[in-house]
């Protein structure tokens, strides 16, 4: 469907079927041996021939994901290129071996309390990794975003669910991987993805035994419905869920003072970037102080504001739906944008109201998808009750005035988020080694990082091996370090 006018286009995909689902997770069992037992040096060429490939298709791929998706141009490259940086980044990363943690104990028969054996210590691949595609990110969190760069950065195979809104998108970049596979000699079995809609395939991935974690970047509904089918089996297994967010704002009463238009503008910018539907969207704005010209600079830019539709039609009829029922309450102030009647674009609205309305009515507290904030009139005695009533989340920002020092707010707001950000604003998540995006229940489903290359130890365990000859041991424990990789060895980190 192309959400710019509601029509559907171009080739028909279709939805496999169980036994096809069950045979491309069992293609990617068969490939977990050989691909766990790749050099480090053959692995991160992988990941950068993906790279080259999905460069190679760029042209086609903006134009399919801006057919299918809505997204514009600008914002399309942009993702394909982060896409890129991110295979690159984890391919230098391997190749230095760091991920692996190698850590080497001699034997010590001195040792205190008692003598010690021979022991070592590496991170091996989880195995098999099921990734489920993102609706709001066709290339960042979709077929070779971070979930599946990550894993195959462990060592691990994937099965890829691709995201039924954009299929041509998906097709044509898990092409691209199986190109790269080919022109590097690896079975295309170490990369598999399955198309469709019907909920059972969910249930089919996440079931299967073969799946030994699970990689999910959507809703918190689907989220939890992956981290139930996970404890329902035999063994359960890891879901790695990013589940969205509020990100709540803080302004105090010396920056409204200080700043307060460019601030209005520049949050009612990240508000409405790519149509409200990034995981990173300030949902929440809180003024510790007089918001009147803060407001008034949020309403400036509504006018200013150009249309863009939500991605499919299931999104722009529940945010039509909730932002219906928000604008009834009496007493709120509503700032709504002017948008034509067609396809799955929708209004752009602002809810303006006060503390005591924001805690008397949480349908105002709660996640909404599409190009919308709430702003609070507060003061900022009321902060630490907001901060200690709100959920788990993946960023939360604060804004302080020139030579404002409050640790009080940011020590209890590094108790609720994942990532805290000063004076700025939370859309945009950097690709890189210091990057953590993730956070507190119910933002994500476990306190690791989706983002930036220390995501790949999600599809790691430690294993250690106690009294092994070299013969028996993974090379990156083997005397002499044949991969000359920085181990610990006895306490002193090096290349011993």
């Amino acid at each position: 469907m192309n959400p710019a006018d509601g029509l559907a286009f171009g080739a028909e995909y279709p939805e496999q079927t169980h036994s096809e689902v069950i045979a491309a997770i069992s293609s990617a069992a068969s490939a977990r041996e050989p691909f766990a037992a790749l050099t480090l040096a053959k692995r991160a060429s992988l990941l950068e021939a993906i790279a080259i490939e999905v460069e190679n298709l760029r042209s086609h791929l903006v134009a399919i994901a801006n057919l299918e998706t809505g997204l514009p141009e600008a914002r399309i490259n942009g993702e394909i290129s982060r896409t890129i940086v991110q295979l690159q980044l984890f391919a230098a990363m391997v190749r230095t071996g760091v991920h692996l943690g190698a850590t080497i104990d001699l034997a010590d028969p001195d040792y205190k309390p008692v003598a010690r054996p021979d022991m070592r210590k590496v991170n091996l691949p989880i195995g098999v990794v099921a990734v489920f595609g993102a609706s709001n990110f066709p290339f960042a969190y979709s077929v070779i975003g971070g979930d599946s760069a990550a894993a195959l950065a462990a060592g691990c195979p994937v099965v890829v669910k691709a995201h039924p809104s954009h299929p041509g998108t998906s097709l044509l970049t898990f092409q691209a991987v199986q190109k790269a596979l080919l022109s590097q000699g690896l079975s295309p079995d170490i990369f598999t993805m399955v198309q469709g809609r019907s909920p059972e395939i969910t249930h089919w991935i996440a079931l299967a035994d073969e799946v030994a974690a699970i990689g999910f970047t959507g809703s918190a509904l689907v989220g939890q419905l992956l981290v139930d089918l996970s404890h329902s089996r035999a063994v359960p297994i890891p879901v790695f869920a990013e589940m969205g967010s509020l990100n709540p704002i803080f302004i105090t009463a010396a920056a409204l003072d200080e700043r307060a238009t460019a601030m209005g503008e520049n949050l009612f910018d990240s508000a409405t970037l790519g149509s409200g539907q990034f995981c990173t969207k300030p949902g929440l704005i809180f003024l510790g102080g007089d918001g009147a010209e803060f407001v008034a600079a949020m309403r400036s830019k509504m006018g200013s504001l150009g249309t863009q539709p939500l991605l499919n039609k299931g999104i722009s009829e529940r945010y039509n739906s909730v932002v219906s029922a928000l604008a009834k309450h009496p007493g709120v102030e509503t700032i709504v944008g002017e948008v034509p009647d067609q396809g799955f674009i929708v209004q752009p609205t602002i809810f303006v109201l006060d503390y005591q309305m924001y805690k008397a009515n949480p349908e105002f507290s709660h996640e909404h998808f599409g190009p919308t904030t709430v702003v609070v009139q507060c003061t900022e005695s009321d902060f630490a009750e907001i901060i200690a009533h709100s959920e788990g989340q993946l960023t939360a920002t604060l804004h302080l005035a020139i030579g404002e020092i409050r640790p009080e707010l940011v020590r209890a707001l590094s108790a609720i988020a994942g990532r805290l950000i000063l004076n700025g604003a939370p859309t945009g998540v950097s690709v890189s080694a210091a990057q953590n995006h993730g956070g507190p229940w119910p933002s994500s489903s476990t306190h690791t990082t989706s983002v930036g290359t220390d995501a790949i130890y999600r599809f790691m365990r430690p294993v250690t091996y106690q009294g092994f000859p070299d013969e028996l041991l993974p090379p990156a424990l083997a005397s002499g370090n044949p991969e000359k990789i920085e181990r610990l060895v006895n306490g002193v980190r090096g290349l011993n």
